[in-house]
């Protein structure tokens, strides 16, 4: 409707869930980038990270971009690695839903955070412990 005499502008018919009926002069200007750099980016991300997308694409078209957008969120919540274990799952079981793959994230446990020297420089934690225990002895009367 138009807010300034009330009149009507579009209307959207009601869909099946999960589908869009756009009219290409309603898109927004601003494009998402091309649906090629996606694929791209999610086989990047992992083999079947990659895989999973190209089945969606290739089993939704145009309406896949926004589920392979999420994918690749899921990538960086919870880690590439994860999420291609979770659609390696979905690929054995032959579903190329996002939402499996996000519901498969949701439900299996998270692994516990490990300590591990990142750079050359930190030296052993050994190290550490031994100059620490120098200290306290010269400290010591």
């Amino acid at each position: 409707m138009n807010p300034d005499n009330g009149q009507l502008l579009r209307e959207h018919f009601r869909q099946a869930r999960g589908r869009h009926r756009i009219k290409d002069e309603d898109r927004p200007k601003k494009m998402p980038p091309s649906t090629l750099d996606l694929l791209c980016r999610a086989g990047k991300a992992g083999l079947q990270i990659g895989a999973l997308c190209r089945g969606m694409h290739n089993r939704h078209g145009q309406m896949a971009v926004r589920r392979i957008l999420g994918v690749l969120s899921l990538a960086k919540k919870y880690g590439a690695a994860t999420v291609d274990d979770a659609c390696a799952a979905a690929l054995e079981v032959g579903v190329c839903e996002y939402r499996f793959v996000r519901r498969y994230l949701e439900r299996s446990p998270q692994l516990p955070l490990s300590l591990r020297q990142v750079d050359p420089l930190i030296r052993q934690l050994t190290l550490y412990r031994d100059f620490i225990e120098n200290k306290t002895k010269e400290s010591e009367p």
